[in-house]
C-alpha cells in the first residue's frame, strides 16, 4: 500500500514540472510587429513612342543607372565608346542597328550622367559628329534616308582583302546647317569611319593606295622569284637531256671493247650470262 502511495507522489512530481515547462515556452514566444509604408511601385518609361528631343527632356540630368532601371525594356548593347579625341562615353542601345532602336550616350565617369540620345539615323549621325564617336550605323538604315542624296564609290583595300563602299554626301544636321562634304566608309553593312572634307578622306585613300602598292610590289617580287626558279629547273632538265652518253666497260665485251673502251672503276660485276634453252631465231608467240 505504501509503495503505491509513494509511486503516485513521484508521478505527480514529474507531471507538474512538465506542464510548467510548456507554459513557460508559450510565454517565451516573441511577436515582432512590422511597421512602415510600402515602397512606391517603380515608374516605368516607354521609350518607343518618344522622339530624341522628348527623351532628352525626360532624362536630362539623370544617370545611366536611372535610365536602365526605369526603361521598360532590356538593353541589347551596353559598352564604352572611345571618341576620336580620346574621350570615353558609356553607350546603351535598345533594339538593333538595322531596325527600330533608341541609343543613349552617357559620361563614362561616375555617376555617368546623360549626354545625348538618338531615335533614328539622322539623330545617330548628328550625335556621332558632335561627340566624335561611332554609335553604330547599319548601311541599310543609312540608305533608307540618304541613298538619293549620296554618291557611291568603291575603295579596294587589297592588303586587307576588302572592298569598302564609300558614300559621298553633302551633309547637314540639326547642329550643322551649312552643308559640308562627308565620306561614310562602310565595311559590309557596318559603318567603319566617317571623314569630314576631301583632305581627310583622300589622306585615308592615300594610306590604302600605299598599302596596295606595297602589296603589289611584294607580289611582283615573289612572282619573279618563282619564274627564276622555274627557269632554273627547266635549264637543268634541258642540260641533263642533252648531256652526251658516256659508256664504260664493266665486264666482258669484245676484244675491241676491251682495247679501246674506258673501264668502270669499282663497278658491280654483271651476273654471268645463262644460255637460253630456246634456239636462236625461234618465234615467240604470246598467249
Amino acid at each position: 500500500m505504501n509503495k503505491w502511495i509513494i509511486a503516485g507522489i513521484l508521478a505527480c512530481g514529474v507531471c507538474v514540472p512538465l506542464a510548467a515547462q510548456h507554459q513557460n515556452a508559450a510565454d517565451d514566444v516573441i511577436v515582432i510587429e512590422m511597421q512602415g509604408e510600402a515602397s512606391a511601385p517603380r515608374e516605368s518609361v516607354s521609350i518607343w513612342d518618344k522622339t530624341a528631343p522628348q527623351l532628352t527632356r525626360l532624362f536630362r540630368g539623370k544617370d545611366r543607372t536611372y535610365v536602365l532601371y526605369h526603361v521598360d525594356n532590356v538593353s541589347t548593347e551596353d559598352d564604352i565608346l572611345s571618341a576620336s579625341d580620346g574621350k570615353e562615353y558609356a553607350y546603351v542601345r535598345y533594339g538593333s542597328d538595322d531596325g527600330n532602336y533608341r541609343k543613349f550616350l552617357f559620361k563614362a565617369e561616375d555617376p555617368q550622367t546623360f549626354v545625348a540620345c538618338a531615335a533614328n539615323i539622322a539623330d545617330v549621325l548628328a550625335v556621332n559628329k558632335k561627340y566624335k564617336v561611332n554609335m553604330g550605323v547599319n548601311r541599310k538604315d543609312f540608305l533608307r534616308t540618304y541613298e538619293k542624296q549620296a554618291t557611291l564609290m568603291n575603295l579596294a583595300d587589297n592588303a586587307a582583302g576588302k572592298t569598302y563602299e564609300v558614300y559621298q554626301l553633302n551633309y547637314t544636321d540639326i547642329n550643322n546647317k551649312k552643308p559640308t562634304m562627308h565620306y561614310f566608309v562602310f565595311d559590309g553593312d557596318t559603318l567603319l569611319q566617317t571623314y569630314v572634307g576631301d583632305d581627310a578622306y583622300y589622306a585615308f585613300v592615300g594610306e590604302i593606295s600605299n598599302s596596295n602598292k606595297k602589296l603589289t610590289a611584294q607580289q611582283k617580287e615573289a612572282a619573279q622569284k618563282r619564274q627564276a626558279q622555274l627557269r632554273q629547273k627547266q635549264q637543268e632538265a634541258l642540260e641533263r637531256a642533252n648531256r652526251p652518253v658516256r659508256k664504260a666497260l664493266v665486264s666482258g665485251g669484245t676484244v675491241e671493247d676491251q682495247m679501246y673502251m674506258p673501264r668502270a672503276v669499282n663497278a658491280t660485276p654483271l651476273p654471268a650470262l645463262t644460255p637460253s634453252k630456246t634456239p636462236a631465231g625461234t618465234p615467240v608467240i604470246n598467249p
